[in-house]
C-alpha cells in the first residue's frame, strides 16, 4: 500500500498514527483513503468549535462531504491553511493527522444545522422537517426550500431537476403530522414541475401503522421509507397482543418495514454502530435486514461530548479496529440481500470507495 501523499514543501516524517493506521488498512484489506474517511468520522476534528463543521475534502481525486464535531481535543485530525504568499502552497488548506497532511480541504464551514442540502452530485435534495409550521403554510415552505436548493445548483435562473427528495423528520413522533408534511412535500414537488417518477423519501421514527402506509401510497405514491431506529420511541420489549409474549424491539421495527413493503414502499433504516458488542448488533439487525430493500444508513457512533466515551462499547485505543471489524460483519449480515451502499447517503458512514473488497461506484457526495 502506498504512503499517503504530501505536498512537496511539507514533506517530512510521517506521524506514528498514520503509520499505525496504514498497518490497520493492510490488515483489513482496505484502501488508505477508505480507512482515513472512517477514522475522520470516528474522531472528528481537534478544536473548540462547538457548532461542528461541514467539511468537503479531496481524497485521491474524489470529493467527499462530511458533517463533523469540531471540538474533539483528543482527535488526531486538524486543519492547516498555507497563508505565506511566498509559498508554492499558498491558499491550500489541508487535513492533517498528527501533523501529517493526508487530504486537501475544498471547503470548511462552521455549523452542522441546515434547512436543506443537496447530495448525489446535486440530484438528491434533503428537506428538514419544520414541526411548528402552520398547516396552511406547509406547501409554500417546502416549495421555498426546493427553489432555494435549485438555485444553489443552477445559478442561471433555470429550475433544477431532482431525482429524489427526502424529508428528514428524524425527531418527529406524530404519525399523522408526518403524513401531512409528506403530502405537502409531494404537492410542492408537483408545483415545482418535478414528475411523479421523482422519488419521495422520509427519514423518521413516526410511521408505523398499515393505515398510514396505505394512505401515503394512495396520496403521494410509492415512497422510500427510512425508519430511524435511534429515535424510535418504544420499550425494548413490546407485548404481542395475540400471544402476550415479549417481542424484541428489532422484530417490531422489522414488522413496521414489512407493513411499508406490503403497501408498495421501498424500505430501509438507520442504525448507529458502536453502542453494543458485535454479537448483539448482529442479532438485532438480522430481522431488519430481511425487510430492507435499500442499503441502510449504518453510521459511526460519535461521543456525546468531547470527553464522554462511556457510550462506546470499544476502548479508545481499540475503537478504529472495532469499527473495521463491524464493517466486515455488516457486509456478511447483508450479503444475502445483494444490496450495496450508496456512499453519498451517509455523512458518517463506514463505506466510501469499496464494499466487501469490491469498488463502489459514485457519486460520493
Amino acid at each position: 500500500m502506498d504512503e499517503p501523499t504530501q505536498p512537496a514543501d511539507t514533506a517530512g516524517p510521517i506521524s506514528s498514527t498514520v503509520r499505525r493506521w496504514r498497518r490497520l488498512a493492510v490488515r483489513h484489506d482496505l484502501q488508505w483513503s477508505e480507512l482515513l474517511l472512517i477514522a475522520l468520522n470516528l474522531y472528528g476534528l481537534r478544536g473548540n468549535d462547538t457548532e461542528g463543521m461541514r467539511l468537503r475534502i479531496n481524497s485521491e481525486d474524489q470529493e467527499f462531504m462530511m458533517v463533523l464535531p469540531a471540538d474533539r481535543v483528543t482527535s488526531p485530525f486538524s486543519l492547516r491553511a498555507h497563508v505565506d504568499p511566498s509559498s508554492p502552497q499558498h491558499g491550500l488548506s489541508e487535513l492533517c493527522v498528527d501533523g501529517t497532511p493526508v487530504a486537501e480541504i475544498i471547503e470548511a464551514e462552521p455549523g452542522d444545522e441546515v434547512r436543506g442540502y443537496l447530495r448525489a452530485e446535486g440530484t438528491a435534495a434533503t428537506l428538514q422537517f419544520l414541526e411548528d409550521a402552520a398547516q396552511g403554510e406547509l406547501v409554500k415552505h417546502y416549495r421555498d426550500l426546493l427553489q432555494a436548493l435549485s438555485s444553489d445548483r443552477n445559478d442561471d435562473g433555470t429550475s433544477h431537476r431532482f431525482d429524489e427528495v427526502m424529508l428528514a423528520a428524524i425527531h418527529a413522533h406524530d404519525e399523522a403530522l408526518v403524513v401531512d408534511h409528506l403530502k405537502a412535500v409531494r404537492e410542492a414537488m408537483t408545483a415545482e414541475g418535478l414528475p411523479e417518477s421523482t422519488t419521495l423519501g422520509v427519514l423518521t421514527p413516526a410511521l408505523r401503522s398499515r393505515e398510514a402506509f396505505a394512505e401515503l401510497a394512495d396520496r403521494v405514491g410509492p415512497m422510500l421509507v427510512f425508519l430511524t431506529t435511534e429515535s424510535y420511541e418504544d420499550t425494548a420489549e413490546v407485548q404481542d397482543e395475540q400471544s402476550g409474549s415479549g417481542v424484541r424491539q428489532s422484530e417490531r421495527l422489522a414488522e413496521i418495514l414489512a407493513a411499508a413493503r406490503e403497501a408498495g414502499h421501498r424500505t430501509s433504516f438507520t442504525y448507529t454502530v458502536g453502542g453494543e458488542p458485535l454479537d448483539e448488533m448482529r442479532a438485532w439487525l438480522l430481522p431488519l435486514a430481511e425487510q430492507t430493500t435499500l442499503w441502510p444508513s449504518l453510521t459511526i457512533h460519535p461521543a456525546e461530548t468531547p470527553v464522554d466515551d462511556s457510550q462506546h462499547v470499544a476502548a479508545p485505543d481499540e475503537r478504529l479496529d472495532f469499527f473495521l471489524e463491524a464493517r466486515s460483519l455488516l457486509e456478511q449480515i447483508f450479503a444475502p440481500t445483494e444490496l450495496r451502499p450508496e456512499p453519498w447517503r451517509c455523512y458518517r458512514g463506514l463505506w466510501y470507495r469499496q464494499h466487501a473488497g469490491e469498488p463502489l461506484d459514485g457519486p460520493y457526495v
